[in-house]
């Protein structure tokens, strides 16, 4: 049997309430107001920027009892009160259908067949039946073959939504019934402001991970774990210690000092943050020497720290350190060693 998300009734569902993509938003919104949203949606971009959300949210908005219609806003969304929207937020709705991947990542015929028998009659408590697969690269070539006919044809009444971060590995005559959206990744503000209001996270803990994030709140949270604290001090002891004209032994024993403060079990993952940290602060630096407005930092709380660091990278410094610290990072994705890594990015930055 398909697996239902259990969700509070508090959980934020609406379109209204979905963090970034404003634009998408709009334009489904818009498509649902004058009934004509494509029975056939792909949300496909990074993991952990919201597709799955949005998806849920859409379900939501068909189905609402008492829609909200906002002409400054989006013209049309679930109201999240009436007896639809709670009833899909807790997963109990029975014509909004989640199927997500199993214990071993994956989604068998077996339970999309069952969830095709569903949908041959019409909705029987909703307006529209919607059918939401997540991470639907999952799905095992039969299951994807499976679904050509409904995808092609839709049941009357039916919407599927498929949600992906790789939509490559879907067969290509999936891809081609399926309307696209395309999800990008949220800034930095937008991922902090997730993990403090859906998440529960201190806004300081926020500001510390969202830098590392990659604009994935998925990603954040995957870094709850690491000592990023810790590791930010580590990123901006590298930076100071290679700042100006450092000579080259300076720039090697920075490499040195900073690798000695890795974890030993998790030496690569904390390589990688600190890298991304670096990337971050540089990131403002640029910015302050550029003169931007201090609220665009996605580090204010480091505001004093890399206005000194500033004037060490000053012109096209910051710029260049930034593309020696991406080089570095792929790099160490692509499993180089951390210390050869660390060293070449001392000397270059």
């Amino acid at each position: 049997m398909p697996s239902r998300q259990e969700l509070s009734s508090q959980c934020l569902m609406s379109l209204r309430d979905v963090i970034g993509h404003r634009r998408l938003t709009a334009l489904v919104s818009r498509a649902i107001d004058r009934e004509s949203l494509p029975p056939t949606l792909l949300f496909a971009g990074p993991s952990g920027v919201g597709k799955w959300r949005v998806a849920r949210a859409v379900a939501q908005a068909l189905n609402c009892l008492e829609p909200v219609r906002d002409p400054d806003g989006l013209p049309f969304d679930g109201c999240g009160r009436c007896r639809s929207c709670d009833r899909i937020a807790r997963g109990v709705h029975v014509d909004v259908i989640a199927l997500e991947p199993d214990d071993r990542a994956s989604i068998k015929i077996d339970v999309v067949r069952d969830v095709l028998s569903r949908t041959g009659y019409r909705p029987f408590e909703g307006k529209r039946r919607a059918v939401l697969i997540r991470d639907a690269d999952t799905l095992e070539p039969e299951a994807q073959n499976s679904l050509l006919k409904n995808l092609e044809e839709p049941p009357p009444g039916t919407v599927f939504i498929l949600t992906t971060a790789v939509p490559g590995v879907l067969l290509p005559t999936v891809r081609s019934r399926c309307m696209r959206l395309r999800f990008g990744r949220l800034t930095t503000a937008e991922v902090a402001l997730a993990l403090v209001r859906d998440h529960g996270q201190s806004e300081r803990d926020a500001s510390e991970a969202a830098p590392l994030s990659d604009g994935s709140v998925g990603q954040a949270l995957a870094l709850s774990d690491l000592d990023i604290g810790g590791l930010r001090d580590l990123a901006m002891g590298l930076l100071r210690q290679t700042a100006g004209r450092a000579d080259t032994q300076t720039r090697l024993q920075a490499a040195s000092s900073m690798v000695a403060g890795l974890s030993k079990k998790e030496e690569r993952a904390d390589f990688a943050a600190v890298l991304r940290l670096a990337a971050s602060m540089l990131r403002d630096i640029e910015a302050l020497n550029s003169g931007a407005d201090q609220r665009v930092l996605a580090n204010p709380l480091l505001t004093e720290d890399l206005s000194t660091l500033a004037r060490g990278f000053a012109g096209d410094r910051a710029r260049t350190a930034f593309g020696a610290v991406d080089r570095a990072l792929t790099a160490i994705e692509r499993n180089a060693g951390t210390k050869v890594v660390a060293e070449w990015l001392a000397v270059q930055l």
